[in-house]
């Protein structure tokens, strides 16, 4: 029997909305564009010191569309969550990946979290993340230099093991602005808490 599955959240979605993946079939660019605008303007019209400028919409819209397409080519992914709490700055991309369950559950996780990936600029802060939904995990903290853009990058990951579909999950997200990124660890954290699986049999 094949499971096919996703992870949902009871986070706010409008600080944590999920990108649709469409691939390249007939009205895949239609419906990205669509989602893109109406996401953006319901972003914007939560912003409430300031009038919304149909520019900044036009703008935040095209950068959501971009992702939405080029992601899914250059990245192999099952889900994509965003994190945008405030759409005047640049958002995040929390990168869910799924496999089947394969060796040790720690040495595994390790791996998935990247502990001894080479190129850290310093060991990654690993710890145990265990969650009610998903069961046992870690999560890693890792800095590195990005090779294309040469520049000081965070990554922050966090891997599970869920026994009872035999799959190791990754969520992933990582950029250069690392003093944001890190001082919102808390929000990730609570963020990956209310993951849940639902499953499609």
């Amino acid at each position: 029997m094949t499971v096919t599955f996703s992870l949902d959240t009871d986070s706010d979605a409008t600080v944590w909305p999920a990108m649709p993946i469409l691939g390249e079939g007939r009205g895949a660019a239609r419906d990205r564009k669509k989602w893109a605008r109406r996401t953006s303007e319901l972003l914007w019209a939560l912003v409430d010191d300031e009038p919304v400028d149909k520019k900044q919409v036009k703008m935040l819209a095209y950068e959501l569309d971009s992702v939405a397409e080029q992601l899914p080519r250059t990245v192999p992914v099952h889900q994509v969550f965003l994190y945008v709490p405030d759409p005047r700055r640049e958002f995040l991309t929390f990168l869910v990946h799924a496999g089947p369950s394969e060796g040790d559950v720690d040495a595994t996780l390790d791996e998935l979290v990247q502990k001894n990936e080479p190129g850290a600029a310093q060991d990654p802060e690993v710890i145990d993340f265990d969650t009610t939904h998903l069961g046992r995990g870690k999560r890693s903290i890792r800095y590195f230099v990005a090779a294309k853009a040469e520049a000081m990058c965070v990554s922050v990951n966090y891997a599970w093991r869920i026994e009872s579909l035999g799959i190791d999950v990754i969520v992933r997200t990582l950029g250069e602005d690392i003093g944001w990124i890190t001082a919102n660890i808390d929000e990730f954290d609570e963020f990956a808490r209310s993951l849940f699986v639902n499953v499609d049999a």
